[in-house]
């Protein structure tokens, strides 16, 4: 299943809808697993580096960590399917309100959902989380916001004018994101996103990566296989 270009990728994040950056999920395919080591970091148009956010700008999928600390893309058809699931299909003020998610998460999530996408060096300024002794609590809060699917991550911002800086990742309130990439509303009920997301991975999972999925997204465990049929979105 060896990818060599970026159209060979899209392909494939098209075919498994939830497709790992990195090789996290026992028996499935990764960005890292398909592709040859030696086009990494390349900076032309074979680097699978410069893909993650290419395939992210051309609003095919979304981006982020929504896995723990694992980096996966979700096909813009289903991330509104995965995101219900992933916040219990309760909004940011319910879960606040309910104890679920920390205050500098909710807060973070308020900078950005007032400003829009935003490049990570800025939000920790406007989110006053610029003091050395706060990257940790930032970054962690990050996370807990992409865990949920309500952050996404869209690109990336120099630093400063000199090409050799280092990066700073940027991100938006996944609504905007789907909004600007006119993908389908988040209006998919709790059951409805399990069921259909069950259907969908039973397509193209093996028992053990389904069983990876279902833990993490509280599917049943119980599933046919589907493989030969065609996906439910």
């Amino acid at each position: 299943m060896g990818v060599s270009n970026y159209d060979e990728f899209i392909q494939l994040v098209e075919k498994f809808k939830i497709f790992p950056f990195s090789d996290f999920v026992p028996e499935y395919p990764s960005l890292t697993a398909v592709t040859a080591n030696n086009h990494w970091h390349t900076g032309n148009e074979t680097d699978p580096w410069l893909w993650r956010i290419r395939i992210v700008q051309d609003g095919i999928a979304a981006y982020g960590k929504f896995f723990g600390s694992k980096a996966c893309f979700i096909h813009t058809q289903l991330f509104p399917v995965v995101r219900s699931i992933l916040t219990s299909g309760k909004t940011v003020d319910e879960r606040y309100k309910d104890g679920l998610i920390s205050s500098t998460a909710y807060h973070i999530y308020k900078v950005l959902k007032e400003h829009g996408n935003m490049d990570s060096r800025n939000l920790r300024k406007l989110s006053g989380l610029d003091a050395k002794e706060a990257k940790k609590e930032y970054e962690k809060s990050l996370v807990e916001l992409q865990n949920y699917g309500d952050v996404v991550i869209t690109g990336t911002a120099k630093q400063n004018d000199n090409d050799s800086g280092w990066s700073s990742m940027c991100y938006e309130p996944s609504e905007l994101w789907i909004k600007s990439n006119k993908g389908p509303k988040d209006n998919v009920s709790l059951n409805d996103a399990k069921m259909l997301l069950a259907a969908e991975l039973s397509r193209i999972c093996t028992d053990k990566s389904y069983k990876y999925f279902a833990k993490k997204l509280h599917l049943e465990t119980n599933h046919s296989s589907g493989r030969d049929e065609k996906s439910v979105l």
